[in-house]
C-alpha cells in the first residue's frame, strides 16, 4: 500500500497506525508492563487524534537513578478509553514501526544521574533523556530535543493528527523553552 503524497516515513507510520488497532488483544492487556521502584513511568508520550489512548515512553533506572542499560527506555500503551481504571500493555508487533526506536544507547552514568540517547523511527531527531535523583530521593527523567528551532527544549509530547485510517495529516511536537519558560509547538505537515 502506498501514499505517494506522504514522505516514506509517514506512509509507514500511517499503515502501522491502522494495523495497531488490530494488534491490541485481551492477552496483551493482561501482560501489563511492570515498573520497578526507581523507574519513571512517563518521560514523554505520543497521542493521536482517533482516540484518547497514547503510547508512553518509560525508563528503567537503577537505585542511583541512572539508566539500567542501553535499552532502558521502553514504549507501552496507556489506555484511557473504556476506563477507569487506566490500563497499560506492551506494544503489539506491528506497533514498533510507528512507535519504536531507530537508535537507543546510554551515554553516561554517574552515582546519581545518567544520560541516554534515543531516536524514534518516525521522528528523526536525537532525543536526550537526563535522569537524576532528587532531593527527596526519588528518580526523575526529562527528555530534551530540538523543537521549533530551539535547541535543548524539553520534549513533553508528540501528537499525530490522522487524516484517515491509513494517512497522517500532520505531527505536532510539544515542548517547553527552558530559557524563557514558554511553550513550544512545532508542526510537521505530511
Amino acid at each position: 500500500m502506498s501514499f505517494p503524497s506522504l514522505p516514506r516515513s509517514l506512509q509507514v507510520a500511517a499503515v502501522a497506525c491502522g494495523l495497531s488497532v488490530a494488534a491490541v488483544t485481551d492477552t496483551a492487556r493482561a501482560d501489563e508492563p511492570q515498573f520497578g521502584a526507581n523507574d519513571v513511568q512517563t518521560v514523554f508520550f505520543i497521542n493521536k487524534s482517533d482516540d484518547h489512548n497514547r503510547v508512553d515512553y518509560g525508563m528503567r533506572l537503577t537505585a542511583q537513578c541512572a539508566p539500567v542499560n542501553d535499552n532502558a527506555v521502553f514504549p507501552y500503551w496507556r489506555e484511557f478509553e473504556h476506563a477507569p481504571p487506566v490500563r497499560t500493555h506492551p506494544l503489539g508487533f506491528f506497533e514498533y514501526v510507528p512507535y519504536g526506536f531507530s537508535e537507543q544507547r546510554m551515554i553516561r552514568r554517574t552515582q546519581t544521574s545518567g544520560e541516554h540517547l534515543i531516536r524514534l523511527k518516525q521522528l528523526d531527531r536525537p532525543i536526550l533523556i537526563m535522569s537524576k535523583k532528587g532531593a527527596d530521593g526519588h528518580c526523575s527523567a526529562t527528555a530534551f530535543a530540538r523543537i521549533g528551532g530551539v535547541d535543548g527544549a524539553e520534549l513533553v509530547s508528540v501528537y499525530v493528527k490522522l487524516k484517515g485510517p491509513m494517512s497522517v495529516e500532520y505531527i505536532e511536537i510539544h515542548g517547553k523553552n527552558l530559557t524563557t519558560g514558554a511553550d513550544i509547538l512545532e508542526r510537521i505537515r505530511a
